[in-house]
């Protein structure tokens, strides 16, 4: 385990680039199995779970100090045992210091969609959709604005995996990008720097563990996870132009204890490095080490 710690420190520190607001989470609404539906039969409003996160940053940049994630995931059908339909929404909500309370809200980052999942020996086939934007918040006064749209056909393979006393699950996906929009004010686009409007898609995947400690209500939990987005290197504004596409890969580790019982108390510690934090018009990369508590569901997450 201690191997496979380093491992995931050493993945966390060269990784960088876009944020996902469920990037730390593995969403499975099948783990839930807490009303059972007879083959062939449906269960409407199945489950309803959520999740939420909140901390505040130990080293970054002028933008963050404080974050604050919150999600939840309606399973609206299931189909016999195997088989659902969910909706799942996510938001990710940046504060910086630049007030009288040094909490001064900065940037929203919001996605919903739809995802069905359905279940093939122990692993999880998950198919959707996601529409993602963020939004300044009252930013008119500093002249820095930046607006993005990015939703994607979504595709994931889910498994459980044990690792010596620790428990859990594992994620692959893969986002094809059908709407993007990269609106800064001033404007700016050099040709190389990461553009949304140039995102193409995502490969990635994420490891979720647990570990009982004083059974049954002391535990630890770790996380990891990594993806590279791939953008065309044609700038906007000359579609013609010949230019070498740009990969840019990201990543993040976490890692705490947990209070457990139906849902889970975490207080941890996460780091992870991003090219372009997705704020200021000019795309700014940065490392953001966090002290954070959060709740989870494990009933249909990991």
């Amino acid at each position: 385990m201690r191997n496979m710690v380093m491992l995931f420190v050493i993945i966390g520190a060269c990784l960088y680039g876009q944020r996902f607001p469920d990037r730390w989470i593995a969403l499975n609404p099948l783990l839930d199995s807490s009303r059972r539906i007879e083959p062939g039969k449906l269960g409407w409003m199945h489950s309803l779970v959520g999740w939420g996160e909140f901390g505040g940053y130990l080293s970054g940049d002028r933008e963050h100090a404080w974050i604050q994630r919150l999600g939840t995931l309606i399973e609206l059908v299931r189909i016999g045992e195997r088989s659902s339909l969910a909706f799942a929404s996510e938001i990710e909500f940046i504060a910086n210091p630049d007030n009288d309370i040094r909490f001064n809200p900065r940037a929203v980052f919001w996605q919903e969609g739809f995802l069905f999942t359905h279940q093939v020996g122990k692993g999880f086939w998950q198919l959707g959709y996601y529409h993602r934007c963020k939004h300044d918040v009252d930013n008119l006064d500093i002249g820095r604005q930046r607006s993005l749209i990015y939703g994607s056909i979504v595709g994931k393979y889910l498994f459980p995996i044990a690792v010596a006393d620790f428990t859990g699950g594992a994620l692959a996906r893969g986002d094809l990008y059908t709407i993007r929009l990269d609106d800064r004010t001033p404007p700016s686009d050099n040709g190389s720097n990461p553009d949304l409007e140039r995102l193409l898609a995502t490969l990635g995947g994420s490891i979720h563990l647990r570990r009982g400690l004083a059974d049954p209500w002391l535990g630890l939990y770790a996380s990891a996870w990594t993806s590279a987005n791939f953008y065309s290197g044609r700038p906007n504004a000359n579609p013609n132009a010949a230019a070498a596409p740009l990969i840019r890969l990201h990543g993040g580790v976490a890692a705490g204890i947990a209070i457990t019982g139906t849902a889970h108390f975490r207080i941890g510690i996460s780091y992870e490095y991003l090219a372009d934090t997705g704020i200021n018009p000019i795309p700014e990369a940065s490392a953001l080490l966090a002290v954070t508590i959060a709740v989870v569901n494990p009933a249909a997450m990991w």
